[in-house]
């Protein structure tokens, strides 16, 4: 269940490096205020570690940074995107693409569903 998760994991961190989606909805120019801050996700399986941090700026840009650990090896990569929400929907734009999710926000927890309904749960930093 955990290798799942991870997986999970690197496809939401994927989306946000390289995303494509045809779904762009020129419209989501709200700005959700709950977004702002730094969200983050640490999986650890077998000996790996996945660490995501998204931060969602004001001026509605942001930037992830991925972090992976494996026998005592750490490889970073960061990616900056601009974001916008209509209703409960959350439109990532990176490197000219745009990936629309599912998102909802209950408490410091932001619940993520990508389009193949896979989901992402970050813990507010």
């Amino acid at each position: 269940m955990k290798h799942i998760k991870y997986v999970l994991v690197l496809v939401f961190a994927t989306m946000l490096a390289v995303s494509c989606n045809g779904d762009d909805d020129s419209n989501s120019d709200v700005n959700d205020p709950a977004l702002l801050g730094t969200w983050g996700l640490t999986e650890t399986f077998e000996g790996e570690e996945l660490v995501l941090r998204v931060t969602f700026n004001a001026n509605k840009t942001g930037i992830s940074v991925y972090q992976y650990t494996f026998e005592g090896e750490t490889e970073t990569e960061t990616d900056d995107f601009t974001w916008s929400t209509n209703g409960n929907k959350l439109s990532i734009i990176s490197s000219g693409d745009t990936e629309v999710l599912t998102y909802s926000i209950v408490g410091n927890k932001l619940t993520i569903t990508d389009s193949s309904n896979e989901v992402s749960v970050f813990t507010k930093q």
